[in-house]
């Protein structure tokens, strides 16, 4: 089945002159890509979501609604579904079967961008064993890639599970809380971002210009912009 898959699949060149980078791709925007619905494309297991007790509040997924993705997988080829959701507190890959029914992927998927098609933006995500090889703990986890260039952002939300006692009936009730971890990627290696001071340490080579486009852009580290419009502006003076 792997070697029938691959050999259907359109091929994924990776642009090697830049070698930082985490996603490279050539036809980016699908042009020549060959459509593979999911049920053809895929092996998945029924999700059927009863691991969790009674969910009242939180979710375990990225985004509730299913969006139109890219997958690439580990052989180079890539495939489009036009229903997934990522499942971030098992790290799993979600689609509808044809039937209607919601399946777990369970062929190898290193690489997905989602496209929310009422927005049009788009999240990509890398499988953690593409960015730390070396870190065995975090090779499992799926990154959300907010800044791609040679110093990279990337995002890891992490899903937890926090019980709450419900006396007088056998129900547990159950919580998913997400918690944001960033980190920068480059030269290979996968840095925590402990604060938005440490983010400001880790860049110091350019303290001076990021400093200034600190105060200049009012900029507090509040939220994940912030993260996002520092190291996109470091690369800039880098390019520059």
């Amino acid at each position: 089945m792997k070697h029938m898959l691959t050999a259907a699949l359109l091929i994924l060149f990776l642009v090697q002159t830049r070698a930082q980078k985490i996603i490279d791709v050539t036809n980016s925007d699908g042009t020549g890509a060959i459509d593979y619905n999911t049920t053809s494309a895929v092996i998945g297991q029924l999700y059927t979501g009863i691991k969790y007790v009674r969910v009242t509040a939180g979710t375990p997924f990225f985004k509730e609604q299913f969006m139109k993705a890219r997958l690439f997988d580990d052989g180079g080829g890539h495939y489009r579904c036009n229903a997934v959701r990522i499942n971030l507190l098992d790290n799993e890959i979600n689609y509808l079967g044809s039937d209607g029914k919601e399946m777990i992927a369970s062929s190898p998927v290193r690489r997905i961008i989602l496209t929310d098609s009422t927005t049009g933006e788009q999240y990509y995500f890398v499988w953690g064993w593409e960015l730390t090889p070396t870190d065995k703990a975090l090779e499992k986890v799926w990154f959300q890639v907010l800044v791609n260039d040679e110093v990279s952002l990337c995002r890891q939300i992490k899903k937890r599970i926090h019980e709450t006692p419900s006396y007088g009936t056998a129900t547990t009730d159950q919580d998913i809380v997400t918690i944001e971890t960033y980190y920068l990627h480059r030269k290979g290696a996968l840095v925590l971002v402990k604060s938005w001071q440490d983010l400001q340490d880790q860049l110091q080579d350019r303290k001076a210009i990021l400093t200034q486009y600190i105060h200049d852009h009012h900029l507090k580290g509040r939220n994940t912009d912030d993260y996002i419009q520092l190291v996109t502006a470091y690369n800039a003076v880098k390019n520059n």
